[in-house]
Order: C-alpha cells, then structure tokens, then sequence
C-alpha cells in the first residue's frame, strides 16, 4: 500500500510539473507577442471572448489561422466592435465565426482557448494601447481542468449570444462602412 502510495504522489507531482503558467506585464509587447504565438502555433482551434480587438497583429494571426484550416471564432463586445479602429470587419471579411453580443449588457471576457491545450486571459484587453500605453496583464495556463472550463463557458456564451443578431449587427456596421485602420 505504501508503494502505491508513493507511486501515485510521483505520478502526480509529475502531472503538475507539466502545468507551466506564464505571466506578462503592459505597457510592453510580451501579451501581444504571446498571443500571436498561441495563435499561430494552433493547429486545429481558437476560440476567443474578448471586450475590444484592434491589435493588427492579433488580427492579422487569427486571419492567417483560418487561413490555413484551424477553427476560429470570435466573440467580442458590440460596442467596442462598432469603434473607428475595430477589427471585426476583418475578421468578418476573412470568413471568421464572429458574434457581437446581445446577452449581457458588455462582452468584458478577454480570454482565448488554443486547440484545447492553452488558455490566455487576464485584463489584456486585444488591442493597440493594450500593449503601448495601458497598465494590464496576461495569463497563459496549460492546466487540463483550468482549460476545459474556459472552453466550457466559451461555449455557453457563444449558445447565449444569438447569431441572427450578430449577423444583422454587422450587416449594420458593414454598411456604415466602418473600416479598422490600416496602421
């Protein structure tokens, strides 16, 4: 019994030590560029919940994402998408699942789930003076249970938020020709 005893707390203390969690700092780019990674090292899955996303590079690596076959999908606040610097038309226009919410007075969720494996989240927010000028942080946890329930409540919002409003949201915003900035 003593063996087994001993075995199991090994085995388990060795499960743990494959839990990495990384944390990072803004005003610096250490959030964007750790994103852009998770990003671009996914291989079958992003999904994300995030208030506001105008980082072009954010932007430019889930397009890229989708580009070459992973599942994107984006769920973002509806006023923040309507904003001047806004990336969702991008995204939209790279054919990327993307809702606007129309549950919850904001979308103020800024957490991504990378194929399963990785989660970000923290009060990064997804966008340019996120990374130059505010004072936020960034989470990156690989821990099986942590990420599950991310990706559990990802799925409860995306069933929450109606996509007939979403689409006729942005059908809004396109024809207003609100375009993001092409800094």
């Amino acid at each position: 019994m003593r063996f087994l005893f001993i075995v199991y707390l090994n085995l388990m203390i060795g499960l743990k030590a494959f839990c990495q969690t990384e944390v990072y700092f803004t005003p610096s780019k250490d959030c964007e560029d750790r994103i852009v990674k998770a990003i671009e090292s996914s291989k079958t899955e992003v999904v994300a919940a995030v208030y506001s996303i105008n980082n072009q590079r954010i932007v430019a690596a889930l397009v890229a994402a989708k580009k070459r076959g992973v599942n994107v999908q984006v769920l973002t606040d509806r006023v923040q998408a309507s904003q001047k610097n806004s990336g969702v038309l991008v995204l939209r226009t790279a054919g990327i699942d993307l809702k606007v919410h129309s549950k919850f007075k904001i979308e103020h969720n800024k957490f991504g789930v990378y194929d399963n494996a990785l989660i970000s989240t923290g009060s990064f927010n997804w966008t340019n003076p996120a990374t130059h000028y505010n004072s936020e942080n960034c989470l990156f946890l690989n821990d099986t249970q942590v990420v599950k329930k991310y990706r559990s409540r990802f799925s409860e919002l995306w069933k929450l938020n109606a996509q007939s409003r979403s689409l006729a949201y942005l059908e809004k915003l396109s024809k207003k020709n609100v375009r993001p900035n092409k800094r």
